[in-house]
């Protein structure tokens, strides 16, 4: 009797065990291929970090299958080669598919398919924004904040940032000065260079650095901006969902504005009154009164201030912000304003009838600038008349002795007009649509959102505080 050759005994148990396998890992394929899609696809749309936590195992279980099915393959080669052929295209294919799946599940978790770089996505994200019609000048410097970042933390494919990148750059800034751009040795350099000059500089003599609201706003919020849009376009979770970025207490307090007192509005009207050029007299009691930006009131045009009739026939002079800017051509352009709310009609009280600020609105023609120097520095013509009218102001209120860096500047203004209102008794929702702010309820939402005329005649008979001196101005409209 011939006695079994063991060897086929082994293959016929080989073959079932790598059948029986084949079957579980075709089924488990299929039934991991759909969990990864459904939990991917969860992750993409909830953007919840425990989702994708929970496709970590199925990586690690891929892993574990790949490595009994080496050893397998190890036994197989044990075997007669008549027998290997068809185990080995088996295992072949199994193979391939297992690398393929483990494949995905690591792109998942690495953030899925690579995407464009950084600066890439910003160019377009740029281009983007300015059909949004925010100001170009506000466009461009966050495009060069996301600039400094992307110098910092590398150009790398926008899905590839972490949380940490981000976090580490907060908290370079909390070592860079405030005022960088002005000092020679480090201007235009990197963020790194400019902090790294300060840490080397005698502890008495460190410049004060970034405050923590100038990190949020010209910082922190363009990424968190951006980094929103991209992501959404680019179909990956950002860096910044629900997460915090901490700034260190180590920052630069932010400041805040203050008002301007009485004796101090006294001190700057006298010498405001006593000035020629229209912009540098009649902006400091525009903008104490009226509450009004600089940017607003520079601006204007001789069809913006108008006399309004109610209904009772009383005469109210206003302020409108809701007009177009006449263009030189003939045409008009949109006027920029900072936001939907700043849009908006502006009571103007009785007392620039009496000193003098009507009469010379009148003089302007409909489509004449109200303060036409503002536009130009000698003959050549300035690029940002706001900001260049703001430095002015500021001057002056050195000029007089009442400037503080940050704290009392001409934005100080809109604090004192706010005051000046709540002092008055006057209703929080018609001094919100005077300055601009915004209606932050449903209830004051609801209603008109212009100044209607019981307000308008509110605001244009205001009580000024007491003590307030518009001699100056009247004095000069008297010599006339």
């Amino acid at each position: 009797m011939t006695k079994p050759d063991l060897r086929d005994a082994l293959i016929v148990e080989l073959q079932g065990q790598l059948e029986a396998m084949a079957d579980q890992f075709r089924e488990y394929r299929t039934n991991s291929e759909r969990l990864l899609a459904f939990e991917i696809e969860n992750a993409r749309l909830s953007g919840e970090n425990e989702v994708l936590a929970r496709v970590v195992p199925i990586g690690e279980h891929l892993a574990a299958v790949a490595d009994g099915m080496e050893a397998l393959e190890t036994k197989v080669r044990s075997l007669p080669r008549k027998q290997q052929t068809d185990v080995e295209d088996a295992l072949a294919l199994l193979q391939s598919q297992m690398v393929s799946l483990s494949q995905k599940v690591q792109m998942s978790l690495d953030g899925g398919p690579t995407r464009p770089l950084l600066s890439e996505v910003l160019e377009d994200w740029t281009e983007v924004r300015n059909g949004f019609g925010i100001d170009p000048k506000k466009i461009n410097t966050d495009r060069n904040r996301i600039l400094d970042f992307i110098e910092f933390a590398g150009d790398k494919p926008a899905n590839k940032y972490s949380y940490y990148d981000i976090q580490r750059f907060a908290n370079l800034l909390v070592r860079v000065p405030g005022n960088y751009s002005k000092i020679p040795e480090i201007k235009g350099k990197p963020r790194q260079d400019a902090a790294d000059y300060n840490d080397r500089l005698p502890a008495d003599q460190r410049l004060p650095t970034l405050s923590a609201k100038s990190i949020e706003d010209n910082y922190l919020s363009p990424l968190r901006v951006l980094f929103r849009d991209v992501a959404a376009e680019h179909s990956f979770r950002s860096p910044l969902s629900d997460v915090e970025i901490r700034i260190s207490a180590d920052a630069t307090p932010s400041v805040e504005r203050q008002p301007f007192a009485v004796p101090e509005l006294n001190l700057w009207f006298a010498h405001a009154a006593k000035e020629a050029r229209a912009d540098m007299k009649w902006l400091p009691l525009l903008g104490t009164i009226t509450g009004a930006r600089i940017a607003e009131l520079i601006f204007l045009q001789g069809k913006d201030i108008y006399r309004m009739i109610g209904d009772d026939a009383a005469e109210y002079w206003v302020l409108d912000l809701r007009t177009d800017i006449a263009t030189e051509d003939g045409g008009t352009s949109k006027r920029k304003v900072k936001n939907k709310p700043s849009r908006r009609l502006i009571a103007i009280h009785e007392v620039f009838e009496t000193v003098g600020f009507i009469e010379y609105v009148q003089s302007r023609k409909a489509d004449e600038w109200i303060f036409p120097a503002a536009f130009y520095y000698g003959k050549n013509r300035v690029a940002d008349p706001a900001d260049a009218a703001s430095k002015r102001m500021n001057r002056m209120l050195q000029d007089v002795g009442i400037h503080k860096r940050q704290e009392f500047v001409f934005h100080s203004t809109r604090h004192t007009a706010k005051d000046l209102m709540r002092m008055a008794r006057v209703d929080e929702r018609t001094h919100d649509l005077q300055t601009g702010h915004a209606l932050t309820t449903v209830s004051k939402r609801y209603g008109s959102k212009t100044l209607v005329p019981q307000e308008l005649e509110v605001l244009r008979s205001l009580p000024l505080p007491d003590g307030l001196d518009l001699s100056p101005y009247t004095l000069s409209a008297s010599s006339r």
